[in-house]
């Protein structure tokens, strides 16, 4: 499962002995939460984070310039705490997995409001278009979720340019790099005058948004209704994330897409698929927050095992940093194509299958 376009670093200088038998599913803890270190310790700005760190964060953007892909730095007020290189693939999705686990690409470990598999980076497959690398930062249904630069909680966000969120006491840099880089400006205050404005379009819209929306449909954009935006911005789109664990994920007014065959020595168990439910994620793995949990409730199964998810048209299945993998014909899988028909193992206890007929 060697990967040369995944290129990582974590800051162990403060690494202790994983616990990965502890994780939140209801609620933080109130003395370890987000909000308590926000409420003890002032928050920095992103702004202010970024040209603190900036020398770290220019070695990891210019190390990385003139390939496509996603340059994702992890940081707080006070370090960089990671960081991580994924290069585009032309034909198949590019994946991280961030959270306290210590199968996680990027460990987080220092902030227990955290889940041990909290958000996934999904690199879309490289189109060679000038539109540039699309991603999208999903949360695995966690407690907490995370934050976008507005604060406000998101479960997912897609976007082709820079954003920045909020992953309890970490801040995210996702930047995405491509062969026409230049080399960034030695200082960080010209350096964040390159960083492009963020353009948020909520696509989950409330019923009473949708009503405003639908008043307001026929006017045209003016130019005084717009922010003053940098040219041309990010758009990044608030988009839905993985659906809360039911058997059948099917919108009344769907057609079935499709089901998952899950086969364990605890039985059988059988999912409905509809189009939304792929598009936006569906979990598995023995937690409660994951779907099918009781036929995977073996202990050689995480909590969260895999991620099965539509990207540009295709069904993927994607390990979320596993303790004892995915496997297809006895060769590990970091992410892979799901094919009508064909089998793939969690560790060596549990099959999933997609059947269309």
């Amino acid at each position: 499962m060697a990967d040369e376009s995944r290129i990582f670093w974590v800051d162990k200088s403060s690494d202790s002995t994983p616990d990965n038998e502890k994780t939140f599913l209801g609620g933080v803890p109130p003395a370890e939460s987000a909000d308590a270190v926000a409420e003890s310790v002032p928050r920095m700005s992103m702004r202010e984070q970024f040209s603190k760190h900036y020398d770290k964060i220019r070695e990891w953007l210019d190390a990385h310039s003139g390939r496509s892909g996603v340059v994702l730095v992890a940081m707080s007020r006070d370090a960089v705490h990671g960081a991580a290189f994924l290069a585009a693939k032309e034909d198949a999705v590019s994946t991280a997995i961030l959270g306290r686990h210590s199968e996680a690409d990027l460990r987080l470990q220092e902030d227990a409001s955290i889940s041990l598999r909290h958000v996934a980076l999904l690199l879309f497959p490289d189109q060679g278009t000038s539109r540039g690398i699309r991603y999208r930062l999903l949360d695995l249904r966690t407690a907490t979720a995370f934050l976008d630069e507005r604060g406000k909680r998101l479960r997912a966000l897609e976007a082709d340019g820079p954003a920045f969120v909020q992953l309890g006491r970490y801040t995210l840099l996702i930047f995405p790099t491509s062969e026409a880089d230049e080399p960034w400006p030695g200082d960080a205050e010209p350096a964040w005058a390159c960083v492009p404005d963020r353009l948020y379009l909520d696509e989950v819209e409330t019923e009473e948004k949708a009503r405003e929306w639908e008043a307001d449909s026929d006017r045209a954009w003016e130019i005084e209704d717009l922010p003053g935006l940098s040219e041309p911005p990010t758009l990044v789109h608030n988009v839905a994330g993985p659906q809360m664990a039911v058997h059948e994920l099917v919108d009344k007014e769907e057609s079935v897409l499709g089901k998952i065959l899950i086969t364990s020595s605890r039985g059988a168990a059988t999912i409905v698929l509809g189009r939304r439910a792929v598009q936006n994620g569906i979990l598995l793995g023995r937690s409660r927050r994951c779907d099918a949990g009781k036929i995977l409730s073996n202990r050689t199964i995480s909590r969260v095992h895999i991620l099965i998810i539509e990207i540009a048209g295709k069904l993927y299945a994607i390990d979320t940093a596993s303790s004892n993998g995915v496997f297809r014909d006895e060769e590990q899988e970091r992410a892979t194509r799901l094919e009508p028909g064909e089998k793939l193992s969690l560790s060596d206890v549990a099959t999933i299958e997609l059947r269309t007929g």
